[in-house]
Formats: C-alpha cells, structure tokens, sequence
C-alpha cells in the first residue's frame, strides 16, 4: 500500500481567507481616512481662498471708500487694475468646473451673486441692505461666501 505524505508547506484556505479579509478591512480603513483627509484640504483651500479675497476688498475699500459691484468683482480686467495682487485662481473654488452656471461667465470662473455648491459668492449692498451701483446707491458692506463639504457655509463680511 501507498502512502501518501501529508505536506506541511502552504497555507490552508481558511488561513488565506482570514488574510485576505483583513487586508481588505484595512484597504477601506486607508481609502475612507484617505477621502477625509482630502475634504479637510479642500475645505481649507476655500477658506485661505476666501479670506484672500477679504483682504483684497478691504485694501480696495481703504483705497475708494466703497466696495466694487459684483460685475466689476467679476469682470477679470477690473481685478487686474485694482486687485492688482489677486491670483485669478483664487476665486476658484477647488471643486469648480465650467459647467455651473451660477459661477460661471464665458466659460470662466465667476462669483455667484448667492450661496451656491462648488463656487464662491459675493453679495454687495448699501448700508441699508438695498441694491448698489457705486453711482445711486454706493456698496457699503459686503458678504462672502464658500459652502463647504459637509453643507457648512463658511462667511466673512465687509469689516466696516
């Protein structure tokens, strides 16, 4: 009679099952600590971004005495001649793209006129909270805004 010998060499499959089960848990723990990671930096992108354009309209406002209208704020050769030191980037929110035509003006980066998801906004008005034109009515105060991920809006305001 033959006997065969048991070989004690490799792994079992319930040994190989156990394996491949942890590294799979420790896969998602990487992937879901990953994507947090990543919303934090963004969500600090909108707020470095935000409190750069506060500085700019406040240096503006110390300037003229009034804050621009949300089309000059817009118009891209306005912010060249009197925010001379803004970056064109930084009204771009990190999750931005030509397609959202709250923010979006000729197929560039624009200020939204309200709150909106992946964008910034500029809301201008007198000192009574009415329409301004910086003709009739002069922009006194102003809000920005950046919602976050999360749904969070985080908002800063003219500091006059």
């Amino acid at each position: 009679m033959i006997r065969f010998k048991r070989s004690e060499q490799g792994f079992t499959v319930i040994e190989l099952m156990v394996v491949i089960v942890v590294l799979c848990i420790l896969g998602s723990l990487v992937a879901l600590t990953y994507s947090g990671v990543q919303t934090k930096n963004r969500n600090a992108e909108r707020q470095t971004e935000i409190d750069a354009l506060r500085a700019q309209l406040e240096s503006y406002y110390a300037q003229t005495n009034t804050y621009p209208t949300l089309t000059a704020f817009n118009n891209a050769e306005w912010r060249s001649k009197n925010l001379k030191t803004l970056k064109e980037a930084t009204l771009e929110d990190p999750s931005w793209n030509n397609t959202i035509n709250a923010c979006t003006s000729k197929g560039k980066i624009a200020a939204a006129n309200a709150p909106t998801a992946n964008c910034y906004s500029y809301q201008v008005t007198t000192t009574d909270g009415s329409a301004c034109d910086n003709n009739k009515a002069i922009c006194a105060h102003y809000t920005l805004t950046a919602i976050l991920e999360g749904s969070e809006k985080y908002v800063k305001s003219s500091l006059n």
